[in-house]
């Protein structure tokens, strides 16, 4: 019974390291689309800014009236 309980623990061990990184990589991935979505919608907003300044601009809004 003894030769079974050390090998225990290392297994235990093994698989608590496995889990933690496999928590740590779903981490980083989570973190690196979270970046994406951030950086497509900071573009995205930009476009958006951009488009309206130049509805706003004197000439393009005497050619509406």
């Amino acid at each position: 019974m003894n030769q079974t309980e050390p090998d225990a623990t290392p297994h235990a061990h093994l698989g608590f390291r496995i889990a933690v990184g496999v928590v740590g990589l779903a981490l980083l991935a989570l973190f690196a689309l979270l970046g994406s979505v951030a950086m497509k919608q900071s573009a995205t907003t930009q476009t958006l800014e951009s488009r309206e300044s130049l509805r706003e601009e004197p000439g393009s809004a005497s050619v509406r009236e």
